[in-house]
């Protein structure tokens, strides 16, 4: 009895461990490319999104956070890719992917870039030119005004989980934009330049409130200069414009909190009308 039982044990092993081997030749055949697919979108998003893709966090830790999200996503996507495809044609689709990635991480950059140079104008108009600061996340000299600025922005961000609307933005787009996609729609560059194209704007409407007041500082000196000609205006001008501008600055801190919270609303908002003409 010992010995039939036996066999029958080692068949039935040997037909787990067929079926077992068949299962991962057949997720190697058309799932590998799949996750690669990922991996490369996700790889977009950490590269160029803020946060995620600065410098502040270790390359060895976001490209192990990059490889196993990516991982952990690959079961959700229903897609097949096939390791006999044409190496141009997996080539192209990593660039896809990629570009997708890309194209949701700087929409969020926009808005940093917008509450920065606001800060850059405003610091310029208070006369701290030549004040700047090292900016950890791009290794670049900023101006103080604008990195100041800048933190508030991120703070905000991530009490609002910007992080978090940026992963399930990029979650989303599996859905609507398969791994496997070659063309990305016709209104996709206009309407991703058009979002690029804000950057000044914002920048000038945020700055837009202290670029008035500063004019109307500096029509003050200009008659006080006439009025009063032996004032040394330009010994008394800068002093003045860096505690007005201060102050300035200080109370307008709850309104550009109301208005960086606003923005970082509409950016899912905007992800999700690009992500719709892709």
């Amino acid at each position: 009895m010992d010995d039939p039982e036996s066999y029958r044990l080692h068949t039935v092993t040997l037909d787990l461990l067929h079926i077992v081997d068949m299962s991962i030749e057949f997720l190697l055949e058309t799932k590998f490319l799949v996750w690669v697919m990922i991996l490369s979108r996700l790889s977009g998003l950490f590269s160029f999104a803020p946060f995620l893709g600065g410098t502040f966090i270790p390359t060895t830790v976001r490209v192990l956070i990059v490889v196993v999200s990516s991982w952990l996503m690959m079961p959700y996507v229903n897609t097949v890719i096939y390791l006999s495809t044409p190496i141009g044609v997996i080539v192209w689709m990593i660039f896809i992917n990629f570009t997708i990635g890309m194209a949701i991480g700087l929409l969020a950059t926009i808005f940093f870039d917008a509450v920065q140079l606001a800060g850059q104008i405003y610091g310029y108009q208070i006369g701290f030119s030549v004040a700047n600061v090292l900016d950890p996340e791009s290794d670049q000299q900023i101006p103080l005004l604008g990195q100041l600025m800048y933190l508030m922005a991120a703070y905000l961000f991530v009490v609002a989980n910007g992080p978090g609307i940026l992963l399930n933005a990029l979650t989303t787009s599996l859905n609507m934009i398969p791994v496997n996609t070659l063309f990305l729609g016709t209104a996709f560059v206009p309407t991703f330049w058009t979002e690029v194209g804000t950057i000044f704007s914002v920048g000038m409407q945020i700055g837009f409130p202290i670029i008035a007041f500063m004019i109307v500082v500096t029509l003050v000196l200009g008659i006080m200069s006439k009025v009063m000609p032996q004032l040394n205006i330009f010994m008394v001008g800068l002093p003045l414009n860096i505690l007005v501008g201060l102050i300035m600055f200080a109370v307008l801190i709850p309104v550009w909190f109301t208005i960086f919270g606003n923005m970082i609303g509409e950016i899912s908002s905007k992800i999700s009308i690009l992500l719709s003409e892709m």
